[in-house]
């Protein structure tokens, strides 16, 4: 298996793989010069060595120019100060070409070769005259990517409910469907504030979320069961699986009283029924 550095760029949780280079000795947090297909960049070192199966890798396998030198990691600081110039201006012409755009980030290529300009727009729009301005003001190759609202979450950044940064920032490299049933499996109220991430769609959370509650689950019984209690039968009228416990209706006469089961005291009654 082929021995692989994996590289991450700027507002991408992605990583990709380039050939190592014995000359080149790499640990985490290091920044190289690249050559992708697009043109030079710099990546941050997020695994230095890695091996790979060949079916995992892309093919052909792209090679690391260099070690990002201090004049490397200076104009980059650069860099970053003319893409935020360069969003600024951009808003400008866009409200001068009065375009349905809501434009979300710039980036520069690390030789400046090109600058990608990233907007989200419910419907599809002709940016042709405003790619010529663009190229007039920056001197360079531009390219308008039209990125949905989830994209666009990720490359802003925010906080999520939960009090933590959203899911797709901090890790989440691609996005999977997410359906309004994994929410009904883990009980959340079915309203919008409720179910929905910043980005208005269907947290992400739910996701990966509903395979624990799915096999936690079965471990309980069904809402409506009955069950042997020590104190007499009783009906399961709720299961809770982040604290594990299942409540109980007793019945005793005409007076129904609920009793809180906790999961190993479940286990007991299960050995006995």
């Amino acid at each position: 298996m082929p021995t692989v550095t994996g590289l991450k760029f700027v507002k991408t949780n992605c990583i990709y793989y380039f050939k190592i280079d014995d000359q080149l000795k790499l640990k985490k947090g290091d920044f190289c010069v690249v050559k992708t297909s697009w043109g030079l960049d710099l990546g941050e070192v997020v695994i230095p060595h890695k091996q790979l199966k060949e079916e995992e890798l892309e093919t052909p396998l792209k090679s690391i120019l260099r070690k990002a030198n201090e004049e490397d990691l200076k104009k980059r600081e650069l860099i970053k100060q003319e893409e935020e110039e360069a969003i600024k201006l951009c808003k400008e012409k866009i409200r001068e070409h009065n375009l349905p755009m809501k434009l979300v980030e710039a980036k520069y290529l690390f030789d400046k070769s090109r600058l990608i300009f990233y907007f989200i727009s419910p419907q599809r729009v002709d940016f042709r005259e405003l790619v010529k301005d663009l190229v007039k003001t920056f001197k360079t190759k531009i390219e308008l990517k039209q990125i949905g609202v989830r994209d666009g979450t990720k490359m802003i950044g925010s906080i999520g409910i939960c009090g933590r940064e959203v899911c797709c920032t901090s890790f989440i490299q691609e996005f999977n469907p997410v359906h309004i049933n994994m929410a009904k499996v883990q009980k959340i109220a079915l309203n919008q504030s409720k179910v929905s991430g910043i980005c208005g769609r269907l947290m992400c959370c739910l996701f990966y979320e509903s395979e624990f509650y799915k096999e936690s689950i079965k471990k309980y019984p069904a809402i409506g069961d009955t069950l042997e209690t020590e104190k007499g039968k009783g009906k399961v009228i709720e299961i809770n699986l982040l604290k594990k416990y299942t409540v109980v209706e007793l019945i005793e006469g005409e007076i129904k009283k609920r009793m809180r089961i906790s999961e190993e005291e479940l286990e007991e009654i299960k050995k006995k029924n």
